[in-house]
């Protein structure tokens, strides 16, 4: 999946991927992680990480456990900045390491969180993905479930993803867990009869590869491999497993059954493993001792990289089976005690792993909450630094951001833009209350016109105190009949609360001056326009009373 952000860097390097150059993707991801750690930018940190993790999987032979901690790294930093679509394609990307590590129990609970992450998200397109690795990471405990998992990863993919050609790959997954449970049923000695709706996945690949639709890539191919190349293999395979009495569903063509060739050492790797291991299963269903020991010797060559536990643990079975049916029992015998020391050993790294995991997500908790209180500090440090501090209200420096989106929305919009007012309002006579009650009154007629100015104005409109007695109100989406009413209002509220509460004989007016802004305007001139119209108010105030006529 490609990354959400808008990044030339991140999306040339998913194209990399794609043309298969991982070279130059890594390349290309570490660029970007030594630019966004300067910078400090943590989603394209992200971004990286999770392109380099993508890259390392891709690669021949790849790394799955530097692959796994850079996943882990790009899924702890999208959940700190948030980005929980990101962060479901990390953990969905990191079951499937730890899938291929033998590492069953944490790709479930990681695939499991990254369903659980890509729920919540409107788009099925990465629920899909969380799905398909949800199901391989349940295969090696609960095939059943496994089975749903993959089955709901095809019906997401087919809505979202393209139509029927994006299901080829979790259809593949669901033949492939197939071949590892019939695989089970025969190292367990139980019947190993194919499920029907294998038949139905072969049926359906079948039709995706006749149609010569490109697949889109749901997930990173296992290996690269293509469905031309695996789909006879996984036929031969089950093939392999059929009992004399199955019969193949009405209209199935029969099943294909795949000529071995020598190695080949540019095959993949997951091609070149699968291959061993379906014709040495399909050598010792025939009783072909000679040609399962060479299958069996190519699976178990040190020179083929181990990038899938489960193909490793196979890969053992069958030489136990090939010993047993070659009647050397001893031998067979200390094959499986070295298989049983060997799990025992994995069981033991796994919890070690464990371990070092919950250290690690620790570690990650302590930095999440650090970054929130920095987060919290940064707010706080924001909101006052926009806010007056003996009033609550706004300062002047939230005015002039508050009238700049205005005013540009004027000028951008013309006729079309929604008119709004600016409201000069200064606290009559209010040099005298300080020096008739103090500045301690004072500070509580200025706290108290603003509780007025809080009461009288709506939600959307803005008031502010620039500085001394003078504030300031923005009433957006208003016109100037309208705004009338607002200062009307508000005159009322001033006139009729009890000053006298704050300290005996107090007495308080406010003069206000209205202008509405125009597409010319600046603040300053708009300020002036009703600054002027404040003080004309203000002289009407201060008017002496005519004597009366005679």
């Amino acid at each position: 999946m490609p990354s959400g952000h808008d990044d030339p860097s991140a999306a040339s390097a998913h194209l990399a991927l794609i043309a298969g150059h991982c070279d130059q993707a890594a390349a290309l991801a570490h660029e970007m992680l030594a630019s966004a750690k300067l910078g400090g930018m943590l989603p394209r940190q992200a971004d990286a990480f999770l392109i380099l993790a993508r890259a390392e999987l891709h690669r021949e032979p790849p790394s799955p456990e530097l692959a796994l901690a850079q996943a882990r790294q790009a899924g702890h930093l999208f959940h700190l900045v948030g980005d929980a679509r990101q962060e479901s394609d990390a953990l969905a990307l990191a079951a499937l390491l730890l899938t291929r590590l033998g590492r069953f129990e944490e790709a479930i609970e990681n695939a499991t969180l990254a369903v659980r992450l890509a729920e919540s998200l409107p788009d099925g397109a990465h629920t899909a993905v969380a799905y398909h690795h949800l199901g391989l990471a349940t295969h090696a405990r609960d095939s059943d479930y496994a089975r749903r998992a993959l089955l709901r990863s095809i019906a997401l993919a087919q809505q979202h993803c393209g139509g029927e050609a994006a299901t080829a790959q979790p259809r593949l997954q669901l033949l492939l867990g197939e071949l590892y449970r019939l695989e089970q049923c025969r190292q367990s000695g139980q019947p190993a009869r194919i499920d029907p709706i294998a038949f139905d996945m072969l049926q359906a690949l079948r039709q995706i590869l006749a149609s010569g639709t490109e697949a889109p890539a749901l997930t990173p191919q296992p290996g690269g491999a293509q469905l031309a190349a695996l789909l006879p293999l996984i036929e031969t395979g089950i093939g392999s497993f059929l009992a004399s009495d199955e019969t193949l569903p009405a209209g199935l063509a029969p099943l294909q059954d795949a000529t071995r060739t020598p190695p080949d050492p540019l095959r993949p790797e997951s091609l070149r493993g699968l291959a061993a291991w379906i014709f040495a299963r399909r050598a010792l269903e025939r009783g072909q001792l000679a040609q399962a020991q060479a299958c069996i010797a190519e699976l178990l060559d040190p020179a083929l990289p181990r990038a899938d536990q489960r193909l490793v643990q196979t890969a053992h079975h069958l030489h136990i089976t090939l010993l047993e049916q070659q009647g050397r029992h001893d031998e067979a015998l200390a094959a499986f005690r070295r298989l049983r020391a060997d799990q025992l050993l994995q069981d033991r790294e796994n919890m070690a792993s464990r371990e070092r995991t919950a250290t690690l997500r620790m570690a990650w908790r302590q930095q999440s909450r650090a970054l929130a209180e920095l987060r919290t500090s940064s707010r706080q440090f924001e909101r006052l630094s926009l806010e007056d501090p003996l009033t609550g209200l706004a300062n002047r420096r939230q005015v002039e951001r508050v009238a700049a989106t205005l005013l540009q929305r004027l000028r951008d919009e013309r006729e079309q833009a929604a008119p709004w007012c600016l409201v000069m309002i200064d606290i009559d006579r209010f040099k005298q209350i300080n020096n008739q009650h103090s500045h301690v009154i004072g500070d509580e007629v200025l706290r108290a016109m603003a509780r007025l100015l809080r009461h009288v104005l709506r939600q959307h409109d803005l008031a502010a105190r620039l500085a001394g007695d003078e504030f300031v109100l923005i009433l957006p989406d208003t016109d100037e009949n309208l705004a009338r009413q607002v200062i009307e209002r508000l005159r009322g509220e001033i006139c009729r609360h009890d000053w006298s509460a704050i300290a005996p004989g107090l007495a308080v007016s406010a003069s206000l001056g209205l202008a509405g802004a125009r597409a010319e305007d600046s603040l300053a001139t708009l300020m002036q326009r009703s600054d002027l119209l404040m003080y004309a108010d203000k002289a009407r105030r201060d008017r002496p009373p005519l004597p009366p006529s005679v």
